[in-house]
Order: structure tokens, then sequence, then C-alpha cells
């Protein structure tokens, strides 16, 4: 069978790339691939298999996508669907040329104990070497991974394909590390905007729309912020309290404890700041170990307040420092605020106000808000879908004459809500797996539609809704949720139904309903995974709508500026941002970037909801400018474009370079330069005239400094803006990793670019690299320009300027520090490129106190070092 596959279509540009790339990859026996949905995944595995050109046992989540599977191969690959049906099998027990199962299907037979394992890894091995297929491996439970990673094992010789949309970037770290063991480093992506440069995804964006939450939410909030201001003013306050941490041993004798430090140097930062945020002079022989002034300190923050209460708390000799008692009334009154939680202080949102904030009613009327502007916005032909967590159909009112106080978000109150809105005009429905509503106008429709798909209507009881005037619940029998799906997606895509709610386990993925132009996201999924599934539905182009452009809604309670709200965080934000971060878009500005993260929004340059409400609403409205952004932002865009990890870094050694290297040289060239004019001055002091001799004086002083002022411009040139010292930086390190072979080609091969993002920071671009290589490169500079943990070796320098001595430190990433002759070559680039260094090995004893120091101050200049990856078009 596989002898006689053959692709009957063409490839897309971005298909053909990552099957070009295709045997680099499988160097390793794995072959890892992130495809946006719509991109064709499917039959990228199904080519896969047959260049690799063996028998293929394919994992699936999931019934209805295992068997798309047999789908896509006939007939993309052969014509004669019944002649090869003894070549495909899908029970995993019975194995055949393409074997078709479910994780499900492996773990039960994994669960049936050892001889059934046995039973099966010899019927998969009598059909010679296999591939194996892992689509969408994120899917799995926990437990199911136990079963997989058991067939991997006893399976020799195995190629290894994983196929995902959506790879679990912000799961538990033991998730991703299970994740990451099983598939591998990710080898090619097919984004977005490559699927909407090529008229596979329709053009979008995303908006949000704010709402401000009830007096009872409100409350809730502002109580805990005040109670937590409150708590910190008492603190800073409490002479004794002060007085005992300032002579905390830490502080007072810090050469005596520094393995100890060494292992909490956030909690004696932590320590270091509430003393100063106190008023109260940090010892000495501290801020003299550690090479940290006041004026490096940063102020005090919830951040620091939680490392701070953590060490209180849990570190031996802080506990003892601080005294029984009073450490039982600190785990007391945090306790009673909700602050500690799994064992950690936390001085964000509690888990009630998170709650309260995700699912405010105040959110009911962001979505009416929404519904009417998009149903002026569209008119007939609105196809919007409004996706939530939970249905909550006790919700409904019994009666039409009874009030309706929701005291939840969720599908039967968006319902509601938006019925008594007067929005029903809009053909307004709901469908979810234990409650399905229509429009009763919509009968004769329902009627027409269950006969063209051969659905009998005997099947489907219609229940009265008392208290929803207009509208009728349908029941179908136990086990019948697709004949409900199909029939109302038909009426939603014919525009019988204009508004359909949801919920997220039901629609949020594998439901396809082209139509859809509108979504909004009721829901509190903030992570990678589900935000990009629910996001996917709206994408997807409609062949009836050439001109589809859609807009997805996303919802934020944000309560107003009050008491406290320097130690807390809005919690609906943080997950908003989280969520953001999962894909890339145009921006609504005048910027042309394709890039992820919300600031492309620009919402910080508003102020208050009612302000970006209505910037949203007026983006949203105008569509054609959505799609002509879109066209514009991609560009002249080649075939070799596609999104691109990156590095967003706010740190660079520009300031040093400047102060060590080229102040050093102009104040030496211009001393040097006077010492040797006075000279000549007092030659020719017989000249007399103060004018003449002031001539004198600095014309010499001119020629003997030219040439170190020379040597500063031209330092200056390379490294005198963040921009360009990052490029030098970027420069060295490339140039090292291709001498140490992290990097698979010459340093020539790659080009490093620096450019400013749609927020204002630096963004380090390695052009010419792989997706693997891009990980290694960004792998070494976040440990080089971000906080340091704990290297083998650190890049040291010293400047002294007007009396002050300062000390700048830079881990030697760990790929190049597994050996000294790398960390000296790395070391030679950096003088070349940077500026002066030295190498220091940090297990000796004097390199120990050199790594505490630099971890105390990169913990102080946190926010100066902060490093983050990106996603950007280019």
């Amino acid at each position: 069978m596989l002898g006689k596959m053959l692709f009957k279509g063409t490839w897309r540009d971005y298909q053909a790339r990552v099957l070009a790339e295709m045997d680099r990859h499988l160097a390793d026996g794995r072959l890892h691939i992130v495809a946006a949905p719509g991109s064709g995944k499917t039959v990228l595995g199904l080519e896969a298999m047959r260049q690799i050109g063996r028998p293929a046992l394919i994992l699936s989540p999931s019934i209805t996508i295992r068997d798309q599977w047999r789908e896509r191969l006939f007939p993309w690959f052969l014509d004669d669907r019944h002649g090869w049906d003894a070549h495909i099998s899908s029970d995993i027990e019975t194995p055949a040329t393409m074997t078709l199962a479910t994780y499900q299907a492996l773990h039960a037979i994994y669960a049936m104990g050892e001889d059934r394992f046995d039973a099966l890894i010899v019927a998969l091995e009598r059909q010679g070497p296999l591939t194996l297929i892992v689509d969408e491996a994120h899917h799995l439970r926990r437990e199911w991974w136990s079963a997989l990673f058991a067939l991997r094992d006893r399976l020799k010789g195995t190629v290894l394909i994983a196929l995902t949309a959506t790879p679990p970037y912000d799961a538990p770290l033991s998730e991703w590390n299970r994740y990451a063991a099983l598939c591998g480093p990710i080898d090619s992506e097919i984004s977005v905007p490559e699927l909407v440069r090529n008229g596979d995804l329709c053009p979008h964006q995303d908006h949000v729309h704010f709402s401000v939450p009830n007096q009872d939410e409100l409350t809730i909030l502002l109580e805990r912020r005040a109670a937590i201001t409150a708590l910190v003013a008492g603190l800073l306050g409490d002479a004794e309290l002060v007085a005992c941490l300032a002579a905390h041993p830490w502080l007072v004798e810090p050469e005596a404890h520094e393995a100890e430090l060494f292992e909490r140097p956030d909690h004696l930062t932590a320590l270091m700041i509430f003393l100063q945020a106190a008023g109260h002079a940090i010892p000495r022989a501290a801020t003299r170990l550690l090479g940290v002034g006041d004026a490096e300190l940063p102020p005090l923050s919830a951040a620091w307040l939680e490392r701070l209460f953590d060490g209180l708390l849990n570190e031996p000799r802080s506990k003892v420092q601080l005294g029984d008692a009073r450490c039982a009334e600190l785990r007391r009154v945090l306790n009673t605020l909700g602050a500690v939680q799994n064992g950690r202080v936390t001085l964000d949102e509690s888990k009630p106000v998170f709650t309260a904030m995700a699912g405010s009613v105040a959110k009911l009327g962001s979505i009416a808000a929404i519904v009417r502007a998009e149903a002026a916005a569209m008119g007939d032909g609105l196809r919007l879908v409004i996706l939530s967590d939970r249905v909550r159909a006790d919700e409904l009112p019994p009666r039409a004459d009874a009030s309706f106080v929701p005291a939840k978000l969720g599908v039967a109150p968006i319902f509601e809500t938006l019925r008594r809105a007067g929005l029903v005009e809009n053909g307004l429905a709901v469908l979810t797996g234990t409650l399905v509503i229509l429009p009763i106008a919509a009968d004769m429709a329902l009627e027409a539609e269950a006969t063209a798909a051969r659905i009998d209507l005997a099947r489907i009881r219609r229940r009265a809704l008392p208290g929803c005037p207009g509208h009728v619940a349908l029941e179908f029998g136990v086990g019948e949720t697709q004949p409900a799906v199909l029939l109302v997606t038909r009426l939603f895509q014919r525009g019988v139904i204009r508004v359909l709610i949801g919920t997220q386990a039901l629609l949020g993925e594998g439901w396809d309903a082209p139509a859809i132009n509108s979504l909004i996201l009721a829901s509190n999924a903030g992570s990678y995974m589900l935000s990009n599934q629910m996001r996917g539905r709206a994408i997807r182009i409609d062949p009836d709508q050439p001109g589809k452009v859609a807009a997805i809604w996303h919802l934020a309670t944000v309560a107003p500026r009050g008491s406290g709200e320097n130690f807390s965080e809005e919690s609906d934000m943080i997950a908003l941002v989280r969520r953001f971060d999962a894909f890339e878009g145009i921006s609504n500005g005048e910027g042309r970037m394709i890039e992820n993260g919300i600031g492309r929004l620009g919402l910080d340059a508003l102020d208050g909801p009612d302000q970006r409400n209505a910037a949203s609403f007026a983006s949203a409205r105008d569509r054609a400018r959505v799609a002509d952004k879109w066209r514009v932002s991609l560009g002249d865009a080649t075939s070799r474009s596609h999104v691109r990890c990156v590095a967003e870094a706010r740190y660079a050694p520009r300031q040093l370079a400047w102060a060590d290297t080229l102040q050093a040289l102009m104040l030496s060239g211009i001393s040097g330069g006077a010492l040797s004019a006075a000279g000549v001055v007092r030659q020719f002091a017989h000249l007399g005239g103060a004018a003449t001799l002031a001539m004198l004086f600095f014309g010499a002083t001119f020629v003997y400094a030219l040439p170190k002022l020379a040597l500063a411009a031209r330092l200056w040139r390379r490294n005198g803006t963040l921009e360009r010292s990052l490029a030098q930086v970027g420069r060295a390190l490339c140039a090292s990793l291709c001498h140490a072979g992290a990097l698979g080609r010459d340093g020539t091969d790659y080009e490093i670019l620096v450019r400013r993002s749609l927020s204002g920071h630096c963004e380090v671009i390695i052009d010419g690299a792989t997706r693997a290589e891009e990980r290694v490169f960004l792998d070494a500079l976040a440990e080089l320009l971000g906080p340091i943990q704990n290297p083998r070796y650190l890049l040291v320098r010293r400047s002294a300027l007007w009396g002050r001595s300062r000390m700048d430190y830079h881990a030697v990433p760990a790929s190049l520090g597994v050996r000294k002759e790398l960390a000296e070559h790395f070391l030679g680039e950096w003088r070349r490129r940077v500026g002066s260094s030295r190498l220091l090995f940090a297990r000796t004893q004097e390199g120990r106190r050199a790594l505490l120091r630099a971890r105390v101050q990169s913990f102080a200049g946190g926010m100066q070092r902060a490093f983050q990856r990106r996603s950007v078009w280019m």
C-alpha cells in the first residue's frame, strides 16, 4: 500500500517547507510538527508515513480524529477505498499496514495486565519496524502516558512523528516534561499568519470588552486589597520587627552564611528591600559583600513581599530570628487573607476573588453589548457563537414573569440575558450536550434539515419553556448528541440561527461551522491549548463568504483603581495576558508587525473601560480595515517567511560598555592629552598671553587625545544604543555556539537582527536558523542576559568611574561552559565585539562568592534583566 500511495494535490508552500526539512529533523528518529488548524496536518502525517515507508500505528485522542486519517487517505493518496480495506485496521490488536487507534484503546489494553500488553507488542512487531504517529498528544490524561511510554520503549527502532496544533506550552512543568520527553523539541511549525497569507484562514482580529464588577464582587476585592495594604503598613511601622530583621545573621555576618545565601538569594534581597522601604539602614557588611547599594534596590512590591513572607515562614534561620510567636501570628494573618496557597504565599488575588472576577455576572452586560454592536454592523450576515464553561440550566426562569437575577456566568444566564435584552430577532439558540434551545420560528427549517440529514424527527422531543416565550427545548435520546449538533449547525450555517450559545467542551474543538464570523469567549480558559482551539472555530475560511473577516471577543472584569493597588494584580487581566501570548495577530495601531501578546491591541494608551470598549467596537465595525491591515502587515512575504521565536530583552551591557570602555577611553585620552599639553604650554610660556596659552593647551590636548577618542567613537558606533549592543552580544554568542558545534552550520550562515517590538522593547532574532537552532540560541541568550542561576563560568567586569567601583556579571551559557576551551573562546568573542571582561570559574571559593553577588544583583535588578520569548512574523 505504501508503494502505491501518492499525493494527488499540490503542496502549499508551508507544507512543502516542512516536508523539505523532514529528512534533517529525522536524524534523531523523531519529527515534531506544530501546525495551526487548517494547515493540512493529517495530510502531512500521511506523506511523512509514505516517505518513511514503514507500517504505521497512528494514535489519536478521539474516534472522530482517528477516522479523519482514513478520510484523508482516500482520495488524496489512494483512489480505490475498498481495494485497500485489508491494509487498514481500526483494531490495535490486529494491526495492518496502517493501524488507527485511540489513546484510550491503548491504555485499556495496558491496564488489562502484562500478558495482554505483551501480546500487543508481539502483534505490532510482526509488521516490522514501525512509524509511530501521535496525533494531538497534548490531550493525554496522566494515566495514558504510562501506556504510551511503555509502547515506545518496547517497540525498538521505531520512528516517531508528533503532530499537534496546540503544544501544552503553559501546562504544569511535569506535564510539559512528559510531552517533550515523548515528542522531542519542535522541529517545524506552520503558523496562523502563513495560512492567512495563503488564503487558508480568514483575516481576523481579537478585541477585548471590559466590565466593572458589581458591588458584591467589588466589596470582596477591595476588602482584600485593604487588608493587605494594612498588613504591609503595620509591618513597615513595627519598629521591633524592623530591628529584628536588621539583625538577621545573613545581613550582619553574611560571610559566615554564604552557602545559605547562595540557596536563597531571593529571600536575602527581599530582606534588604523591606528594610529600605521601612527607612532602616541595611547593615554595611551585607552591602559590602554583595556589592548592592540602596539606589540599586527596587521598590517594595507584592512579588518581593511574597519572597519575604515565604522566607520568614519557611526558611529555618529566618524562623528562628523572627521567633515562634511572630511566625505563628504572621501565618495566621496570611491564612485569614487567603494568601497561603499550597504552602506558598501569594498576594495576587485569592481563589475567591479570582473566581468572582472570572465568573462575574458583569460580563453578561459585555456580551449583550457585543451582540448588539455586531448585529448592527453585520445585519443578516452575522453568525455569532458564544462559548462558556458551564450550562447552569437551573438558572432559566420557571415563568415568563419571574424575576431574573443571575448568580453566575454560564450558557443559560447568557441566553436569558440576551432574550430579555430583546435580541431574539437574531435567531437566538443554545447548543450543549445537555441543553438545546431553538426559536419556535425555526420549526419548519428544523424539519427540512432533519429530512435532508435523514434524521427521524420522532427521536426528538420538544419541551415547552414557560419562562422563555418564543423558544422550545429539544431533547434527544441518551448518547444522541451528534444528531443535535448536526441539525443546529445546519440551521446556523443557513442563518436561521444567527447567535448560538454553547459550551467550549462541546463546540471548542472539532466542531466545524465555517460561517462563524464573530466569537465571544465567555470562558475562563486561559490555557494555550483551549484558547487556540476555540479561536480556531472562528478563523476558518467559508466558501460561501469569500470576503469573511472574523472578530474574536475576549472579556475582562477589572476593578476601578482603589486601595492597595500596588499589592494586587487584576486576575482577569493576568489570564487575558496569558491567553494572548498563545497566538499571533495584527496590531490596532499604525504598526505593521504581526506578533503575539496583548500589547498589539494598544490598550495601554487608552483610559478606562469605556474608552477601551469604544475603540474595540470601532475596530470590529470596520471589517474592511482589518482585512487590509492583514494584507499590509503580511506585505510581500516570501514563501520563506514564517513565525519565528525571538527574544525580547530589556537589558544589555550597554551602560557598562559606555561607563567602563567609552568614558574611560575618553577620560584617559583627555587627561593624557592635558598632561602632555601642560608640558607643551610650559615650553612656550615665554610667549605670554592667556589666549595664546589656552589655544596651545586645548590644541595639544586634542592632538594627544585623538587616537583614544577615535577608538571611543568606534566603540560607540558599535555599541552605542541598546539595539546595537544587543546585536553585538548576539553575534558574539552566535559565533561561539557555531564554534562549539551547538549550531549546525558556519557562523556566516546566520544573521543577528534586532528590532523594536510593538511594545517598544528590543527583539533579538537569529535569521537563517531552523526552529531547533532558534531554541539553542535563545536558550543561551536567556542564560546570558536573563537572571543568573548557577553557571560554571562567569564573565566579570569591573569598572571604576568618579571614584565609584561597580561589577558587572554575565553567566556563560551552559552549552559554552561545559569546557574551559569553549568558555575562553566565548570570552575572546565578547572582548572583540562587546568589551573588556575576564573569565571566572564559579566552582572556586572566589568564584562562588562572585556568583552569590551576581545572583543577588540579578534578583535586585529583576525587571531590568527581564527576558521573554515572543513569536513574530518575518
